[in-house]
C-alpha cells in the first residue's frame, strides 16, 4: 500500500514538473525527425574534428610505415654484408 502511495505521489511530481515537459519535447522532435539546431552545429564541429584526427593519424600510420620498410631493408642489407647475425629461431 505504502509503495502504491509513493508511486503516486512521484508521478504526480514527474508530470507537473519540467522535466516532464522537457521529456516531452524531446519525444515530439523525435517523432517530427526533427534536430535541435545547437546539437546539429555541435555535431558538425565534432565531425569535422573526428576528420582532422583521423587525417592526422593517417599521416602517422604512413610515416611509421615508410620507417619499418626502411629499417626492413638495412637490417637485411647489413645481414647479406655479414654485419649482423643470422636470428635465431
Amino acid at each position: 500500500m505504502f509503495l502504491a502511495v509513493a508511486l503516486i505521489i512521484c508521478a504526480r511530481w514527474f508530470f507537473r514538473s519540467e522535466l516532464s515537459d522537457a521529456v516531452a519535447e524531446s519525444l515530439r522532435r523525435k517523432n517530427r525527425g526533427e534536430i535541435d539546431p545547437d546539437l546539429a552545429e555541435r555535431l558538425d564541429e565534432l565531425t569535422e574534428r573526428f576528420d582532422e584526427e583521423m587525417a592526422h593519424l593517417r599521416g602517422e600510420i604512413v610515416e611509421l610505415s615508410e620507417r619499418q620498410d626502411f629499417t626492413e631493408r638495412v637490417l637485411i642489407e647489413a645481414r647479406q654484408r655479414g654485419g649482423l647475425p643470422e636470428p635465431k629461431v
